[in-house]
C-alpha cells in the first residue's frame, strides 16, 4: 500500500529542484553569451575590413557611373556623401550601404591622413572615377588592436595589423586584407 508522502513525491519535480536546474541554465547561457560576444579588438578588425570594403565599391561605383563620392571620418563613426542636383556634398540616404556608420564599442578611428597630411574634422576625402586623390591613411582600433588601411592612387585598400610594442617584432605589420 502507499502512503499520502509517496505519492506526492511521485507526481513531479519539486520547487527546489526546478530552480536549481534554472540556475544551472542560467550560468551556462551567461557564459555562452560571454564567448559568443566579440571582443572591442574583435570588432575593429570587423570595421577595419567593412571600411576597406565599402572604399574599393565606393571607388568602383565612381569609375562605373562617373560621379564622385567623398568619404569623411567623424566623431564616433564615418559617412560616404554624394553630390546633389545643386552640385552640393550630401550624405548617402540611411538604406544605401553608404549611409553614415557608427563604430560599435570602444572601435574608433584615428589618424586619417591623406597624403600624409591630417584631415581637418571637415573634410572629406574625395574618390574620383580616376582613383584616389593621393595615398590615404586610417587607423581602426580597440580592445588594444589596432588596423591600418592604406590606400594608393589606384583606389586598391589593404588593412594590416599594427603590432604593439609587446608583439613581435620581426614585422613591422601583419597583411589582413588584401582588397
Amino acid at each position: 500500500m502507499r502512503g499520502p508522502a509517496l505519492d506526492r513525491r511521485s507526481s513531479g519535480f519539486s520547487l527546489i529542484e526546478l530552480l536549481v536546474v534554472m540556475g544551472v541554465i542560467g550560468v551556462l547561457v551567461a557564459m555562452l553569451a560571454q564567448v559568443a560576444t566579440p571582443g572591442d579588438a574583435s570588432r575593429a578588425h570587423t570595421e577595419a575590413r567593412r571600411l576597406a570594403a565599402l572604399l574599393e565599391l565606393a571607388l568602383a561605383e565612381t569609375r562605373a557611373s562617373g560621379q564622385s563620392i567623398a568619404w569623411s571620418a567623424e566623431a564616433g563613426g564615418y559617412s560616404f556623401w554624394r553630390k546633389d542636383e545643386e552640385d552640393t556634398w550630401v550624405r548617402f540616404p540611411g538604406g544605401s550601404p553608404y549611409a553614415r556608420r557608427a563604430l560599435p564599442g570602444a572601435t574608433e578611428l584615428r589618424e586619417v591622413t591623406l597624403n600624409a597630411q591630417s584631415l581637418g574634422p571637415d573634410e572629406r576625402i574625395v574618390l574620383t572615377p580616376y582613383g584616389l586623390g593621393g595615398a590615404i591613411r586610417a587607423t581602426v582600433s580597440g580592445g588594444g588592436a589596432s588596423f591600418v588601411l592604406r590606400g594608393g592612387m589606384l583606389g586598391r585598400i589593404t588593412v594590416e595589423r599594427q603590432p604593439h610594442a609587446v608583439d613581435d617584432k620581426r614585422a613591422a605589420f601583419t597583411r589582413l586584407h588584401a582588397g
